[in-house]
C-alpha cells in the first residue's frame, strides 16, 4: 500500500514540475516538486527493499521447512518408493527444485503485493482527475487478465511437460553416470550416450515451446497494455485541444496509465519465468501428500536367537502405480538387462526379422522369439517408459511382482536367493527389509502374526547391507559408527579390523580418521563394503544380515577377499544373501530359485544340485564351473 502511495506522490511531484515548466515559471517554485518526487522515489526503493526481504525470509523459512520434511518422507517411504520415483528425480527435487522453489517464492510474492493494491490505488486516483481515462483503465484491465490467464494455463501445462522430461533426463543421465563402468566394460556405452542425446533432444524442444508461449503472452500484455496508453492519450490529447480538461490532472492521469499496467506486466514475466518452480512445488506437494507404509513402532520381541523363526506363507506383492524406472538396490541386474537387450537388438537387425514381444501371465515381457522374459522395473524398461505420455504411465496397472512366496527362516542359518534379472531377488529383500508391504498373505515372527515386515522391532536387529552402500562425508570411524554412535574408538579398530580395513586403514595417513565421502578421498567399491560390514559388526545387537548382490561390481580378486572376510563373519547370524553369483552355494544352508516373482525351487543345495531342476538350468546358463564340488549328470 505504501508503495502505491508512494508512486502517486511521485507522479504528482514530477507531473507538477512538468506543468510549472510549461508555464515559464522560475526555477526555485521547482524545488518543491523535485524534493516531493525524491521523497516519493526513496519511499518507492524502500518499499521495494523491503518487500525483497520479506520475500526472502520468506522464501529462505519455507524451503527449510520443506527440506527436512521431504527428506523425513524419503526415509518413511523407503527405498522402493525412491527407486520407483527414479533416484535423478530425487536429488532433482531436493537441489534444484528446492532452488527453483525458494526463487518462485522470492520472484511472485513481491509482484503479487504490487498487484492487489497499485493498479487499485492508481485506478483511484486516476478516476478522480479524469474519469474517462479512469474509465479506459477500468475496461482495459480484464482484457489483459483474459489474455495473461488463458496464454499461462498453456505455459503452465507445456512446462509441466517439460518439467517431467528434465526428471527423466535427469534420472536417464544418473543411471547412465553411475553404470558407465560396466557399459563400457558390456561396450555398449555408445548406444546409451545416443540416448542421452535423444531425451536431452526432447527437453530442448520442450523448452523452446515453453519460451514461445512465453513471449507470446508477454507480447500480448505489452501490445494492450500499450495500446490503452495509447487511447487514454488521443482522448486527453483531444480534451486538451477542446479545453475539457485542464494540463494538471490530464498528465497526471497519463504519467500513472503505465504505473497501472506495470504490476500486471511483471506478474506475468516472472510467472512464466518461475514456473519450474511452481511445478517443483507442485512435485514436492505430491510426494509429501503419498501414504506413508504402515509401521508398527510396539512389539514384544527381542531379537533373533537360534531358535527363532519368520515364516511366510502366501505373499502376494505388486508395485503401486507405474512400474519403477530404476532400482538402486539392483544396479548389477539393470546393467545385465542393458546387456541383453543390446546384444538382442544386435541378433535382430543382422537376421533382419522382428521379435514380437507378449505379456506373459506372470506379468513380465516375454520375447516370442526366444522365450526370455525381460526384467521389470529395469532400466530396458525405462527406455520405453520414457516414450509414453504422462496419462498413460499415470493409468498402467502392476501386475504382481511376487505371487505365492512359502518359505521359512530359522535359527543362524544362511539363505541364498536366486533368480535371473528380473526375478524379483531385490523385491524380495526390500519386502523381507519391511521397505515394501504385501498384498496379502501372512508372516509370523516368532508367534507374532505380522501384517508386513516394517516393525521397528525387527528392523532394529537387521544389518542390510546393498551393493552400493551409503558413505556420508565424514572420518572412516564416523561411518562405521553409523548403528553406534556411542562406540569407543578400540571398538571401531577391532570392528574395522575383522571387515579386513586394516591393510588399506594403514595405508592412509590418518587412519580412521581419514576424512571420506562428497569431494573428499575416494574409495572403491570394496572398501565401501567393507564399511558397510563393519558398521553391521559393531552392534553386536545385529543378529540378522540382509546382503543384496554384495560383489556384484567387484573384481574377482577384490570379490575373493571380501568373500573370505564374510564367511567368518556370517556364523551366529540369520544371513539372506541375494545374489546371481552362484558360487556362494557352496557356502549357503538353504537355497530359495525366483522365476518370474515364484519360487519354482528351494532346499539345501546339496539336495538340489545334481538333480536337473530348475536350478541345474540356472547353473548351466550361468556356468556351472562357478560353485565347487557341481558336476553335472
Amino acid at each position: 500500500m505504501f508503495q502505491g502511495i508512494g508512486v502517486v506522490v511521485q507522479a504528482y511531484g514530477l507531473t507538477l514540475a512538468l506543468v510549472r515548466i510549461w508555464h515559464l515559471q522560475n526555477l526555485k517554485v521547482l524545488v518543491v516538486p523535485v524534493l516531493i518526487f525524491l521523497a516519493a522515489y526513496t519511499c518507492r526503493q524502500l518499499c521495494d527493499v523491503a518487500k525483497d526481504r520479506c520475500a526472502t525470509d520468506r522464501a529462505d523459512a519455507i524451503v527449510a521447512e520443506l527440506r527436512p520434511s521431504i527428506q523425513d518422507k524419503v526415509f518413511s517411504l523407503g527405498p522402493s518408493a525412491l527407486a520407483r520415483r527414479g533416484t535423478g528425480s530425487a536429488v532433482t527435487m531436493l537441489v534444484d527444485g528446492l532452488d527453483q522453489v525458494r526463487t518462485y517464492v522470492l520472484t511472485v510474492l513481491p509482484k503479487m503485493m504490487d498487484l492487489i493494491f497499485i493498479p487499485l490505488i492508481v485506478l483511484v486516483v486516476v478516476w478522480t482527475q479524469d474519469a474517462g481515462s479512469g474509465l479506459i483503465l477500468l475496461l482495459m484491465l480484464p482484457l489483459l487478465i483474459f489474455f495473461m490467464v488463458i496464454l499461462g494455463l498453456a505455459a503452465r501445462d507445456r512446462s509441466s511437460r517439460q518439467y517431467a522430461q528434465f526428471r527423466k533426463l535427469n534420472t536417464r543421465f544418473m543411471d547412465t553416470v553411475l553404470g558407465l563402468p560396466t557399459l563400457k566394460m558390456l561396450g555398449i556405452d555408445k548406444e546409451y550416450e545416443d540416448e542421452i542425446y535423444s531425451v536431452s533432444d526432447r527437453f530442448r524442444k520442450r523448452t523452446m515451446s515453453v519460451i514461445r508461449v512465453a513471449m507470446t503472452s508477454t507480447f500480448a500484455l505489452d501490445f494492450f497494455a500499450t495500446l490503452a496508453i495509447a487511447i487514454m492519450a488521443v482522448f486527453l490529447g483531444n480534451n486538451l485541444i477542446n479545453a475539457k480538461v485542464e494540463l494538471f490532472p490530464a498528465l497526471l492521469a497519463l504519467i500513472l496509465a503505465p504505473e497501472y499496467f506495470m504490476p500486471i506486466r511483471q506478474f506475468g514475466d516472472d510467472f512464466h519465468a518461475t514456473l519450474n518452480g511452481k511445478n517443483a512445488l507442485d512435485d514436492i506437494a505430491d510426494m509429501l501428500a503419498q501414504p506413508e507404509p504402515k509401521r508398527m513402532e510396539e512389539l514384544d520381541w527381542s531379537g533373533w536367537k537360534e531358535d527363532s523363526h519368520l515364516r511366510l506363507e502366501g505373499i502376494d506383492f505388486a508395485y503401486p502405480g507405474p512400474k519403477p524406472v530404476e532400482s538402486s538396490a539392483s544396479a548389477g541386474a539393470q546393467m545385465d538387462a542393458m546387456a541383453k537387450s543390446e546384444s538382442q537388438k544386435t541378433s535382430k537387425k543382422s537376421r533382419k526379422r522382428k521379435s514380437s514381444i507378449v505379456q506373459g501371465g506372470n506379468g513380465g515381457a516375454v520375447s516370442a522369439e526366444s522365450g526370455s522374459t525381460a526384467p521389470q522395473g529395469t532400466a530396458v524398461e525405462a527406455v520405453a517408459d520414457s516414450r509414453i505420455s504422462e496419462s498413460e504411465e499415470g493409468s498402467q496397472e502392476q501386475p504382481l511382482a511376487l505371487s505365492g512366496l512359502d518359505f521359512n527362516l530359522h535359527g543362524f542359518s544362511k539363505v541364498a536367493i536366486v533368480g535371473r534379472s528380473g526375478a524379483g531377488k531385490s523385491t524380495l529383500m526390500d519386502l523381507l527389509a519391511g521397505f515394501d508391504q504385501p498384498k496379502a498373505g501372512t508372516i509370523d515372527l516368532d508367534g507374532h502374526q505380522l501384517e508386513h515386515c516394517n516393525v521397528a522391532a525387527w528392523q532394529r536387529h537387521i544389518s542390510y547391507i546393498p551393493q552400493n552402500p551409503f558413505i556420508f562425508h565424514g572420518t572412516v570411524s564416523d561411518n562405521i559408527r553409523f548403528y553406534n554412535q556411542e562406540a569407543d574408538d578400540a571398538q571401531v579398530a577391532r570392528a574395522a579390523d575383522r571387515a579386513g580395513l586394516t591393510d588399506w586403514l594403514t595405508t592412509l595417513p590418518d587412519g580412521l580418521g581419514t576424512q571420506i565421502g562428497e569431494g573428499n578421498r575416494g574409495i572403491s567399491g570394496g572398501q565401501a563394503q567393507r564399511i558397510a560390514l563393519a558398521r553391521g559388526i559393531l552392534d553386536p545387537s545385529r543378529e540378522i544380515l540382509f546382503f543384496d548382490e554384495p560383489t556384484a561390481h567387484l573384481d574377482i580378486e577384490t570379490e575373493y577377499d571380501l568373500k573370505q572376510t564374510l564367511l567368518p563373519i556370517m556364523d551366529g547370524h540369520l544371513v539372506v544373501l541375494a545374489t546371481h553369483r552362484l558360487h556362494w552355494l557352496a557356502n549357503m544352508d538353504w537355497v530359495i530359485m525366483l522365476e518370474h516373482g515364484r519360487i519354482v525351487a528351494q532346499g539345501d543345495p546339496r539336495e538340489l544340485i545334481g538333480q536337473g531342476g530348475p536350478l541345474d538350468a540356472l547353473i548351466d546358463e550361468m556356468g556351472g564351473n562357478q560353485i565347487a564340488d557341481y558336476q553335472q549328470d
